[in-house]
């Protein structure tokens, strides 16, 4: 039973961080990989919805790790 409150306490953590614009997870994969290969930090503003998604979704946080770390792999 334990699982529920940090289900819960996960959902609260979202609604309370949801932004007046958000984008969903397929809107996000849209951009993934030039997100990847891009300098995050010089197009903070440009990115804000992107970032703030990956902030909020787990899931999509840790498969753009993987896609960073196979574009990284691939560069050398």
């Amino acid at each position: 039973m334990k699982e529920q409150p940090d289900k819960l306490a996960e959902l609260i953590k979202v609604l309370k961080n949801t932004q007046e614009t958000e984008i969903d997870c397929d809107e996000f994969w849209e951009k993934a990989a030039y997100l990847a290969e891009t300098d995050l930090l010089q197009h903070k503003d440009e990115l804000r919805l992107y970032l703030h998604h990956l902030e909020l979704c787990p899931g999509c946080a840790e498969e753009f790790e993987l896609l960073k770390k196979v574009i990284e792999e691939g560069s050398r």
